[in-house]
């Protein structure tokens, strides 16, 4: 969980899109309890005094290659967060998806899955060489992170790498955005890479709602659609361009008419060719 101060409504919180943490409200303190990563920045906070969701990603699954830059990331096996593919050898993420109690992740424990839209079968998997995640992250900004892989993906139809946006995409624009995070909250993981489509929030309103100014893109879904947790790392995408890494939700959950919080690629390019060049 974590708070915003200064221009941002001091009463938003965020839930990063991990599926392993619970955070527990208790009177007027917060109580951050997990099953493991207890000292993660990021929190998933479960809203138990509304009424049950319905499916609240509301998207349509995939068809074989209709996405071939979306990867998933293993840890030890299995299934963690979303990433993008933008070249043959690195993939793009949040930041949140590969830091353990304020370290990063051992590379060895990581392997990235492409080449598939399920989850269980299919695709062609990658040991991981190197994690490298924004320096001056601290969740929700700066949530960006690259991982180079020990050997590069054979591009082809069923995989290729994303072109990165380097100008900020209009509001109004209308994304698509990949995943296979819950299909609502506390619910289940979808086997098959779900896609939905989302609007873009005007930055001045973006501003408002989360009190960031750079790094972050707001997308707004109707209610009962966007992404839930698990989503984490994955793509937003604008005319074949990468313009968003899938970072948090309000403090209200998945699917709520509040907008959902990506890192905006643009402002990152600069620091992501520094990486990867």
């Amino acid at each position: 969980m974590f708070r915003l101060n200064g221009c941002g409504n001091s009463r938003t919180m965020l839930l990063s899109l991990l599926l392993m943490v619970v955070t527990v409200v208790v009177a007027s303190s917060l109580t951050t309890t997990a099953a493991s990563e207890a000292k993660t920045r990021s929190n998933a906070v479960l809203d138990t005094s509304s009424q049950p969701l319905k499916r609240i990603v509301g998207g349509s699954s995939a068809k074989a290659n209709q996405f071939p830059y979306q990867v998933a990331l293993l840890r030890q096996g299995t299934f963690a967060c979303g990433g993008s593919l933008i070249t043959s050898k690195w993939v793009l993420t949040a930041a949140h998806c590969v830091i353990s109690g304020y370290q990063v992740v051992q590379p060895s424990l990581m392997e990235v899955l492409a080449g598939t839209v399920n989850l269980h079968s299919g695709g062609v998997r990658r040991s991981v060489r190197r994690i490298i995640p924004h320096e001056s992250y601290g969740f929700p900004r700066n949530d960006i992170a690259v991982m180079e892989l020990q050997q590069a993906f054979q591009m082809s139809s069923s995989i290729s790498a994303i072109a990165l946006r380097r100008t900020a995409v209009p509001s109004g624009s209308t994304v698509t955005i990949t995943g296979w995070g819950q299909l609502h909250a506390n619910g289940p993981l979808p086997n098959v890479l779900q896609y939905n489509r989302a609007k873009v929030v005007s930055k001045l309103a973006c501003a408002r709602e989360y009190g960031i100014n750079f790094g972050l893109i707001c997308l707004s879904s109707s209610v009962n659609n966007g992404v839930c947790f698990g989503d984490s790392g994955g793509p937003a995408a604008y005319n074949n361009q990468l313009v968003g890494v899938a970072s948090f939700v309000s403090y209200m959950g998945c699917g709520t008419s509040i907008p959902d919080g990506y890192a905006q690629v643009s402002d990152f390019v600069q620091w992501i060719e520094s990486k990867i060049d």
